[in-house]
């Protein structure tokens, strides 16, 4: 894949990508054994996990699945799934997310009557608490379907309903993924259009959240334009994949 170039995204030679997006078709994320090296720092990773604990106490260390060997070829995305678990990946994360793996997840492209995008700002207590961009979450065992692969589907929706109540059934999506690359990360986003204007829409979830006995969410922001992006609370691949849907 070494200088590839698909759309916006390009992969470099020595395997480190761009930040961009590319539209494909079909995704297929195979789980498969793999001796990661970095899980073998048993000590350092777990005195950093008590780090993290310290700054954030509702941390949970479930299980999690990274990425390795990604394609994106003939308008698909493939790769190979690990299993691994949560205090590995932040420990892989404070190394600066060194290859061969990247952290995937699917993203919700939640999007108004009129084409606005609706993002969640995490709450405080949360990991990314101020942060905003769409509804998102590490990959865990309810996302592995039953031919071994991970579901990045079924774990967007998922996603999506936890964090603003709404599930596919009520919206309308849009065939393929966006996938926005921002060096080990990988989002795979779906769009999902509501028939519902962005005001009303955003204010079904602020509902939906002080219903909550412990909400991930405390707000949500309707992006118009891209002139709304803001690059000090909105992360790399939540800019990406805003650029790409409101400059379409």
């Amino acid at each position: 894949m070494a200088g590839l170039t698909i759309d916006s995204h390009r992969i470099d030679s020595d395997g480190q990508a761009v930040p961009g997006w590319v539209d494909v078709a079909a995704c297929r994320l195979p789980v498969e054994p793999f001796d990661w090296a970095t899980a073998r720092d048993g000590e350092m990773i777990d005195a950093h996990w008590q780090r993290c604990r310290a700054e954030t106490p509702a941390l949970f260390n479930g299980e999690t699945y990274l990425l390795r060997d990604l394609r994106i070829e003939d308008g698909a995305l493939s790769a190979s799934m690990f299993r691994t678990d949560f205090k590995s990946l932040l420990y892989w994360r404070s190394l600066g997310s060194p290859l061969p793996a990247r952290e995937a997840f699917g993203a919700a492209l939640l999007r108004s009557a009129e084409g606005h995008v609706l993002l969640g700002r995490q709450g405080p207590g949360q990991l990314h608490s101020g942060l905003i961009y769409p509804p998102s979450g590490v990959l865990c065992d309810a996302d592995i379907n039953g031919a071994g692969e991970i579901d990045i589907d079924a774990s967007a929706a998922r996603e999506l309903h936890e964090e603003t109540s709404f599930g596919p059934s009520a919206l309308q999506r849009k065939p393929g993924y966006r996938i926005a690359i921002t060096g080990a990360e990988v989002a795979i986003a779906i769009e999902w259009r509501s028939a519902l204007p962005a005001v009303e829409l955003r204010q079904r979830i602020l509902d939906f959240i002080a219903r909550e006995e412990a909400p991930e969410l405390d707000d949500v922001v309707i992006v118009t334009s891209i002139d709304a992006i803001d690059a000090e609370v909105m992360p790399v691949h939540a800019r990406l994949l805003l650029q790409s849907v409101l400059s379409a």
